[in-house]
């Protein structure tokens, strides 16, 4: 594999699971690494958000020294050892974009309610490099050229593409998700979508279902969801008419 599918599986990794170990310095043991497990988003453009209480210990880590990790991990897996994980470096800032916390908000529902304590911001760590291992022998370094992703209009302006698909399209979605992944959901709802692929949920499981490549546009993203579509009532239609 060359450079850019190797960023591109080790993003659809980290795009499928939705927590990972925080690393940040140590305030109270200077020099020492400190370790917290938290949910995340990838942003379109590959930086990670995660959405954390300034009374926490690893936010306070942060406005020390805004150097952090952010390790992924599959864990499907029985063997760790063979698992393969994403290790994201980089720098975390505080932001208030109204995007964002809709994004966030879509793939965590139950997150709604920590605004209520006042002390909960949102916070993106800039990814300036990546570590991802697929498995043994499958080890590299992944440049923040090859795994950022320029930003696009229709990054930020998804709302109405997943509206389309939740109110026109359950039926596809439910195909997509069982010839993809077993999975069978019958109302399923469309809660995320990006240039890797989209995240699908039946309010209680969140799945997130590759594309077979990099979207650029949002007509890209229609063109993957059609073929994906007709795959799976390819693939599933033998069992549909039993």
């Amino acid at each position: 594999m060359g450079m850019p599918e190797i960023a591109l599986a080790a993003k659809q990794l980290a795009r499928a699971q939705h927590s990972g170990v925080l690393g940040t310095h140590s305030t109270s043991m200077p020099g020492y690494p400190f370790g917290s497990v938290v949910p995340y988003y990838l942003t379109p453009e590959g930086d990670a958000v995660i959405y954390i209480s300034d009374i926490a210990l690893h936010t306070r880590n942060i406005k020390a020294n805004d150097k952090v990790s952010l390790t992924i991990f599959d864990n499907e897996e029985d063997d760790s050892q063979a698992n393969g994980r994403v290790t994201i470096m980089g720098n975390a800032m505080c932001v208030n974009e109204s995007h964002i916390e809709a994004q966030y908000i879509r793939l965590f529902p139950q997150a709604k309610g920590y605004k209520q304590t006042h002390d909960f911001n949102f916070y993106v760590i800039k990814t300036e490099r990546v570590r991802y291992i697929g498995g043994f022998g499958k080890i590299h370094w992944v440049d923040k050229a090859y795994w950022h992703q320029e930003k696009q209009e229709w990054h930020s302006n998804v709302d109405g593409m997943i509206t389309h698909m939740n109110e026109d399209h359950v039926d596809a979605m439910s195909l997509i998700l069982k010839h993809t992944l077993n999975v069978g959901v019958l109302a399923p709802k469309m809660c995320g979508v990006f240039p890797e692929g989209a995240h699908y949920t039946d309010g209680d499981n969140v799945w997130f279902v590759p594309f077979e490549d990099v979207c650029l546009s949002a007509k890209h993203v229609r063109e993957q969801l059609v073929i994906q579509t007709k795959q799976a009532r390819e693939a599933l239609s033998p069992a549909i008419e039993n």
